[in-house]
């Protein structure tokens, strides 16, 4: 299951691609505004929201109170992120466009994300989670694996495992060509809105990890129920 779970995003990066090559009419229909892409990654944003405020309150309730605080705050962010893919519903509920977001949002609409002010520093931003998902679990293994061994160390469930981490690394992948290569080749195949198809592995990956660490806080609360009983 865990080379499942690893494998899918690297398949769909490959799907995503080969549409962009062979079916370049289909692939710009595909990452349009308002497209499916970005429904879905609302939806998974949203869903991962949910699931993290329930882990939060699971932490809170068996008085493990930095992962609870935590993880509301990961619920609201994706929460967020969720209403953000969305326009907030602005095109959705046919909202009229306030003048300081005609003025300063680099697609007339009701966004935090695409503000002039924060656009420079998106990417960079785009960057560090996609590194972090990506790259910190090597460094658990190498310098804090037996911390690891304890069942609700804080490390467990602030890291993403290593088979998640391909969610990630496809959107550290495409923001740093974005952000720092530059060349003939890459200006002509690489246009703004394939950040898309990465945007929706990260919030897959969101959502993978919210999962994976629900089963993981369950279990751990079981092993210590029963570990009192014996």
């Amino acid at each position: 299951m865990k080379y499942f779970v690893f494998l899918f995003p690297i398949i769909l990066f490959l799907i995503f691609l080969y549409i962009k090559l062979a079916l370049p009419s289909a692939y710009i229909h595909l990452i349009q505004e308002d497209s499916l892409i970005e429904y879905v990654q609302s939806f998974f944003y949203f869903l991962a929201s949910i699931l993290s405020f329930f882990i939060s309150v699971t932490f809170l309730r068996n008085k493990i109170t930095l992962h609870g605080i935590l993880y509301v705050v990961l619920a609201i962010g994706l929460l967020f992120s969720s209403l953000e893919e969305i326009s907030w519903g602005q095109r959705l509920f046919d909202i009229e466009n306030p003048v300081y977001f005609e003025k300063h949002n680099v697609q007339c609409e009701i966004s935090i994300h695409n503000l002039d002010i924060v656009q420079p520093k998106l990417h960079k931003i785009y960057i560090l989670t996609g590194a972090y998902g990506a790259f910190a679990w090597i460094f658990v293994l190498l310098f804090v694996s037996r911390v690891k061994t304890k069942c609700l160390h804080i490390v467990n469930f602030v890291v993403p495992d290593w088979f998640i981490s391909s969610y990630f690394f496809f959107v550290f992948f495409i923001y740093t060509l974005f952000e720092y290569i530059t060349s003939p080749y890459s200006e002509e195949f690489l246009v703004w809105r394939d950040q898309e198809p990465m945007e929706l592995l990260l919030s897959l990956g969101f959502f993978s990890f919210l999962v994976i660490n629900y089963i993981k806080l369950r279990a751990c609360l079981t092993n210590t129920v029963r570990a009192e009983f014996k």
